[in-house]
C-alpha cells in the first residue's frame, strides 16, 4: 500500500485529491500538509500539520499542487527522508526549476504543468503541428478562475514549449505575452500568449495556427479538477517503484512512443 501525503490538503486541489483517492486500490492518504487547515475535506481523519518536519511518520510520497516556496520546502524534506513527489505546482522561475532538477538526482519526481491526460496528448499534437505548419502564426489563449496567481498558466507555457520544440527554437527567444498599445505588426516566428482570469473557470486552453486562408485550432476544456487529480494519482502509482530522476506525464502515459 502506497502511503500518500497531500500538500495543501485544505485547498481546492487538496479536496479533490482526497475525494479521488478514497477507495483506490494500492494507495491510501495518510497525512496532509497545510499551514492554514481551516477547511479540511469532508471526512478527513488523518494527521494534518503545517510543516512536513512535524509529521509523526514519513509517507512514501507527496502530491503537491501549491506554490513554489511551499513546494521547495517539501522537496527539501522529501530529499532528506527519501520521499517520492508528484509535483503539479506552477509558477517556478528558472532558478527554482534548476533546484527541482537537483532534487531529482536524489528522489523520484513526476513534475508536470498539467496532469490531465487530454492536455498531455494535446502537447504531442501541438509539437507535431508546429513542425508541419512552419509558416503559421501561433497564438495561445488560456482562461482560469479569478484566484490563479501565475500568468500565463503553466499549461499555456508547456504548450508554448511544445510549439517551440516543433520548430527547434527556444520559447524564451520567441515568446510575446500581454500585448498592449501600439505594438506594430506581428513579428514573424513569434508565439503569442493571451490570458483571461475570471469566475470559477477550471482551465481552458487553445492553440491557434493561423495562416493566410486557414486556421488550425487545438483546444482543451477542463470541466472539473478531478481530471487533474486522477492524473496525479495515476502518476503516484506509476512512480512507486521508480529510481531517482525527473519524470513527466510523457513517461507516465508512455507518450514518447507516439
Amino acid at each position: 500500500m502506497l502511503k500518500v501525503g497531500i500538500v495543501g490538503i485544505s485547498g481546492r486541489m487538496g479536496h479533490v485529491l482526497w475525494d479521488s483517492a478514497l477507495g483506490m486500490d494500492g494507495l491510501k492518504v495518510v497525512c496532509g500538509i497545510d499551514r492554514n487547515p481551516s477547511s479540511l475535506p469532508l471526512g478527513c481523519n488523518v494527521e494534518v500539520v503545517g510543516n512536513p518536519s512535524a509529521l509523526s511518520s514519513v509517507p512514501d510520497l507527496f502530491i503537491d499542487f501549491t506554490r513554489p516556496e511551499c513546494s521547495l520546502s517539501v522537496l527539501e524534506y522529501a530529499k532528506a527522508n527519501n520521499v517520492k513527489v508528484v509535483l503539479g505546482t506552477t509558477g517556478f522561475d528558472d532558478d527554482q526549476k534548476a533546484l527541482i532538477k537537483d532534487y531529482a538526482k536524489h528522489i523520484p519526481i513526476v513534475f508536470a504543468a498539467n496532469f490531465s491526460v487530454g492536455i498531455n496528448i494535446l502537447l504531442s499534437l501541438i509539437k507535431k503541428t508546429a513542425s508541419i505548419m512552419q509558416d503559421a502564426d501561433i497564438e495561445i489563449v488560456e482562461a482560469h478562475h479569478r484566484y490563479k496567481v501565475d500568468c500565463p498558466s503553466g499549461t499555456a507555457l508547456a504548450m508554448g514549449e511544445a510549439a517551440a520544440a516543433g520548430r527547434n527554437v527556444l520559447l524564451r527567444d520567441v515568446m510575446v505575452s500581454g500585448r498592449d498599445g501600439i505594438t506594430g505588426a506581428r513579428q514573424y516566428g513569434t508565439i503569442g500568449f493571451s490570458s483571461i482570469r475570471g469566475g470559477d473557470i477550471v482551465g481552458d486552453h487553445e492553440v491557434m495556427f493561423c495562416t493566410d486562408g486557414e486556421i488550425v485550432s487545438l483546444n482543451h476544456k477542463a470541466s472539473s479538477r478531478a481530471t487533474f487529480a486522477r492524473g496525479a494519482l495515476q502518476s503516484a502509482m506509476w512512480l512507486a517503484d521508480k529510481k531517482p530522476g525527473l519524470y513527466s506525464m510523457k513517461e507516465v502515459l508512455e507518450l514518447q512512443k507516439i
